[in-house]
């Protein structure tokens, strides 16, 4: 029965290892932070600070419960950074494509580009526009369906 609570440290110590391994942020986040953090802090004192206050005192609590606190090294998120780095590589590659679409002879990057294009269409009609009115109006609205 006394094994039992000598493993009770060392799990505990895991977790806590866990946690701090599990907040990482990576380096572009960072230098990202490091270089615009400030603007947007400022920016979210200024603006939304006061209106989550406002918002948040009503179900008694503060934006800092809710968020974490508000500093210039976390104040553009991670999956801030990474949507905006997601956009740019998109409309890179795209612009690098676009001059070589043909509708008449379609080479294999732009086969690959129509089906990811087609497949992200696909995913948005299965996952979002599942029970609305939606899937109808992308169907008819595309000439290539």
């Amino acid at each position: 029965m006394f094994w039992l609570q000598q493993h009770v440290e060392p799990a505990t110590e895991g977790a806590e290892q866990a946690q701090t391994s599990a907040e990482h942020v990576p380096i572009i986040v960072q230098f990202v932070n490091h270089y615009l953090g400030q603007y947007a802090y400022d920016f979210e004192m200024k603006y939304t600070h006061p209106f989550w206050t406002w918002f948040l005192a009503k179900f008694e609590t503060t934006p800092e419960a809710a968020f974490g606190p508000y500093t210039p090294e976390n104040a553009i998120p991670w999956y801030t950074v990474m949507f905006i780095i997601a956009c740019i590589l998109s409309v890179t590659i795209i612009w690098i494509l676009k001059g070589r679409l043909s509708q008449e002879e379609p080479e294999h990057g732009q086969q690959t580009l129509e089906l990811s294009v087609l497949t992200i269409r696909g995913l948005l009609e299965d996952i979002i526009c599942s029970r609305s009115s939606w899937p109808q109006r992308l169907r008819r609205a595309s000439p290539s369906r």
